[in-house]
This record gives structure tokens, sequence and C-alpha cells, in this order.
């Protein structure tokens, strides 16, 4: 039983030292609206350094190495979104996922405990042999693909504490679903994010319903906070123009109820 204890505990430690040089790329295709077909795609790396993980998309990765490099934030973003980006302390199990609005990042502690149930169903995932588990999270059930050919007890966004990586992973719906599609090397550095505000899941839907309220709200002067922002508006042949603010609320508010399907169903916001 020791030996058996002692070979796992290697086989593991042996995982944290391979992921330390590794990106795990995933692509993640999902129905922005669950009544339609048509779907969207990105791509996403998981960073695993010094007991942590960082999932986000390649683009945010890149942003986030640049703002270690030059202490400036290479972009933002003027709408309340939710990039599915997430880190995770791999000896804690914490877990938080991460907002942005405008200038502003906002982690949401994620307490739902996964329990996974492994069932003898095998397949192949980028040539590794795959083994298939089931779990609920966020109002969803989800089916996953993991491989012990790599011994971390990680996964794409939250999911995370199967016995090996996990390649695939989707709900019941298909409205999302994540596929490991390759693995590169990395300089070993997480490029974690800074100067996150943590909020809790009802603040997350007032920041939210806030932010549907008025979409525009950070460029039309209305609310800058101590800033005064004077902005002139040119059309693609140099005039300047006023922009019509109502009309792009509620062209905004209409894409935000058309396109309400988050991961998390069990904290998805009606509008009206």
């Amino acid at each position: 039983m020791l030996k058996q204890y002692l070979s796992l505990f290697f086989l593991f430690a042996f995982g944290f030292v391979f992921a330390q040089n590794k990106s795990f790329v995933y692509e993640l295709k999902y129905k922005p609206n669950p009544s339609k077909d048509s779907t969207s795609k990105a791509k996403y790396v998981l960073d695993i350094a010094e007991g942590k993980s960082m999932f986000r998309t390649l683009k945010d990765k890149e942003a986030d190495s640049t703002f270690h490099a030059t202490k400036r934030f290479s972009f933002m973003t003027t709408s309340f979104k939710d990039f599915k980006s997430v880190s995770k302390n791999l000896n804690t199990r914490e877990t938080k996922k991460f907002i942005t609005n405008f200038q502003k990042l906002f982690t949401i502690k994620i307490d739902e405990e996964l329990v996974w149930t492994i069932e003898k169903e095998t397949k192949e995932n980028l040539g590794m042999k795959s083994q298939k588990a089931v779990t609920n999270y966020g109002g969803r059930n989800w089916v996953a693909w993991f491989t012990n050919e790599i011994a971390l007890q990680e996964g794409p966004y939250v999911f995370q504490g199967l016995p090996g990586l996990i390649t695939e992973i989707c709900d019941s719906k298909n409205d999302y679903v994540f596929s490991l599609v390759q693995i590169k090397n990395s300089d070993g550095k997480l490029y974690e994010k800074e100067k996150e505000l943590a909020i809790s899941w009802k603040q997350y839907e007032k920041l939210a319903r806030d932010y549907y309220s008025d979409p525009t709200r950070e460029i039309n002067g209305k609310n800058f906070g101590s800033t005064v922002m004077i902005t002139k508006w040119q059309d693609e042949n140099g005039n300047e123009f006023t922009p019509n603010f109502k009309e792009w609320n509620e062209k905004k508010q209409k894409e935000i109820r058309d396109n309400n399907n988050p991961i998390e169903l069990n904290h998805k916001i009606e509008y009206q």
C-alpha cells in the first residue's frame, strides 16, 4: 500500500514539474443564444506554476504579460464582461473567476464543490486515452474526459479534481464544450492578474443590472468617476458627429437579452 502511495505521489509530482514548462490550449465552442444553432469559438490557455493555475484567452494572457512588464494595461473594455477567466490555488483548492468592467477588475469566489463520478467508458482525445467522468456545476450537468497520461488534477475553467488532466468537458445541452487542442512549451511564468476587487454573486448581479440599464455610461459622460472624459466622435470619413446614445443603449440591451446563456445557469439574470 505504501509503495502505491509513493508511486502516486511521484507521478503527480512529475506532472507538476512537467506542467511548469507547458501551456495547455483549449478551444471553447459555446452557444450565446441557446435557442439558436449558431456557435462561437475562442482559444483559451491553461498555465500552471508555483501551485497555482490561470485559465484565460490567449489575448488575455498576452495582456497580462504586457502589464507585468510595463505596469500598463494593453487593452480595456467599455463593457461589463465575463471573459470566463479563472485562477486556482491548487494547494487550497480556492477558485475564483474574473469579471471586467472598463478598467475595473472583479473576482467571484467559486464555492460550489465539484463531486465527480468516474465511469468505465474510455475514448481517445488528442492521441491520449481518456476516461469518462460526470459532475454538476452551475445548474448544468457536465460530462468530462480525463487522461492519467498527464498526471495533473486540472482542467479548463473551474473544473479540477480528477486523477488526470481534463481533455474535454461539455454540458448535457452542448451549450459549452471545452476541448484540449494543443500542448505547447511555455516560459513557466503565470502572469497573475493584479488589483482585483472581490465581490459576491449578489454584487455581481447588481453590477450587471446597472450596466444593462445604461450600457454606454462609461463613454457618454454620465458616469466616469472623478474623471471628465471629452470625446470627439468621427465617422469613417473623419467627419465629427454626435452619437445617438439612446439608440446604442437599446441595441446593446437587445444583444444582452439575446445572448443571455451564462455557464452558471443558476446565476442567470432575467433582463426585462
